[in-house]
């Protein structure tokens, strides 16, 4: 899945008790903001996700100070996604790779449907868990990103996810 667009000036947080993914590659990009800077990212790309207890949380610098955009899913109803695409630039968490492949060239990527650059170094696996997830990110796509009994909500002041 494709996609090219300038990203926010800054990165937005995103925690899960747990994600678990069916087809996950990974490799080294740069994305740019909209001011023309160049952000180093892992574009991460994942055919099939299942995220429990998520949290996302984006924080807005305006006149009037901080505020933060929270979006948060119930725990008991994981959220879906496919063909999904992050570029982030941290994350932290306990992980399990099944049938990994680490060195492989990021052109050749044919887990999740994301490929990279000829001569890029990538890996990919037929399956990622990772538990109490925290990561950074610059953007995220998605075919599909179902969220149940979601909520949305605005608060004063740098709010991020715990």
């Amino acid at each position: 899945m494709p996609v090219s667009f300038a990203v926010a000036g800054n990165p937005f947080t995103v925690t899960a008790q747990r994600l678990t993914a069916d087809g996950a590659t990974q490799f080294a990009a740069f994305r740019q903001d909209a001011t023309g800077h160049d952000h180093a990212v892992a574009v991460v790309g994942i055919r099939e996700a299942r995220i429990s207890g998520l949290c996302q949380s984006a924080v807005a610098h305006t006149p009037l100070g901080a505020a933060t955009l929270v979006v948060r899913s119930d725990a008991d109803r994981p959220v879906r996604a496919h063909d999904m695409v992050i570029d982030l630039s941290e994350v932290t968490g306990d992980m399990t790779f099944e049938s990994v492949e680490m060195g492989r060239d990021a052109a050749t990527l044919n887990r999740s449907g994301v490929a990279g650059p000829t001569g890029t170094y990538a890996q990919q696996a037929r399956t990622l868990t990772i538990t109490d997830m925290r990561l950074e990110a610059w953007s995220l796509t998605a075919g599909m990103f179902s969220l149940s009994d979601a909520s949305l909500s605005v608060e004063r002041g740098e709010q991020p996810c715990p």
